[in-house]
């Protein structure tokens, strides 16, 4: 039972922990993709960019608003020989104010979760899309949790 006991407490750490980020009262964003991918078609940089506004709106958060946070959602590939790797990062950015003495503004990242794929060339717009399901309802499931 001893033995036992750390790995009850990494499981409820885990299962009952907040997360690193906070998205209390984040109430507009905007819209930005960031495509370094060669062979990734328009289409479905539009349809990233239409399920990243569809999430926000779901959410309750207003989009295309004057002085708001960037939803920023970026693809980087590396390529090495028959094998290519996407790199796909989501992240919310916005001026916030410091603790500091001054307290001075700057640019952060508020948010930031990311997913590295191996995929086929042939199938890369899909898979690229599944990724970016993937981040886009960890982002929502995490903003569920900071309302409670």
């Amino acid at each position: 039972m001893i033995k036992l006991l750390p790995l009850f407490l990494v499981s409820s750490i885990y299962l009952y922990g907040a997360g690193f980020w906070t998205l209390t009262g984040v109430e507009k964003a905007n819209i930005y993709v960031k495509n370094e991918l060669s062979i990734l078609k328009p289409k479905s940089v539009e349809t990233i960019k239409q399920k990243m506004a569809d999430m926000l709106k779901e959410e309750g958060v207003k989009t295309n608003q004057q002085d708001s946070p960037t939803l920023m959602m970026a693809f980087k590939e590396i390529e090495n020989d028959e094998t290519y790797y996407v790199y796909v990062e989501l992240a919310l950015g916005e001026e916030v104010q410091t603790f500091r003495k001054d307290k001075s503004k700057t640019f952060a990242l508020t948010y930031a979760s990311n997913d590295f794929i191996e995929v086929d060339k042939e199938e890369l717009d899909a898979e690229v899309l599944e990724s970016v399901d993937f981040l886009l309802s960890q982002f929502a499931e995490h903003f569920e949790d900071d309302k409670e």
